[in-house]
């Protein structure tokens, strides 16, 4: 059995964290809005007795337990930025099995004016807050 140290010094292609965890999940239940390197956010605008609000799914490596606080979600424009309340204070994150990836679900309550800002006009990316740590993502 012969040793070689130019097997040791090889490089070996490196897998980025995002090719470790998406490829391992698909997720059709939503539209795809923004990433980061870790982790996906699906936005959705549904409406509930006449009420509109956004429904939003984070799915990748970020995972969190929210009691009595809830969360924010800002969309930063170009010269503006819109903050959005959860609708829910208690939010929770569930492992999704055989992975080591979460799925959060938060939604968030807005008004037919906010709805429409969001559809209209052009999102840099959005940044939800949990506990006052921001968490920023780029829309896609």
């Amino acid at each position: 059995m012969a040793f070689s140290f130019s097997n040791l010094l090889k490089s070996k292609k490196q897998e980025t964290p995002s090719e470790i965890v998406f490829p391992k999940i698909e997720f059709n239940g939503g539209t795809k809005y923004a990433e980061d390197l870790t982790n996906n956010v699906y936005l959705d605008f549904e409406e509930l007795g006449g009420f509109p609000f956004i429904k939003t799914i984070i799915i990748g490596d970020f995972s969190t337990k929210i009691k009595r606080v809830g969360s924010t979600l800002t969309f930063v424009f170009k010269k503006d930025r819109l903050t959005l309340n959860s609708d829910n204070t208690d939010i929770e994150s569930n492992k999704i099995k055989n992975t080591a990836s979460s799925y959060t679900e938060i939604d968030f309550e807005l008004n037919e004016g906010e709805m429409e800002k969001i559809k209209n006009e052009t999102v840099k990316e959005i940044q939800y807050t949990f506990k006052g740590k921001v968490y920023s993502f780029k829309t896609v």
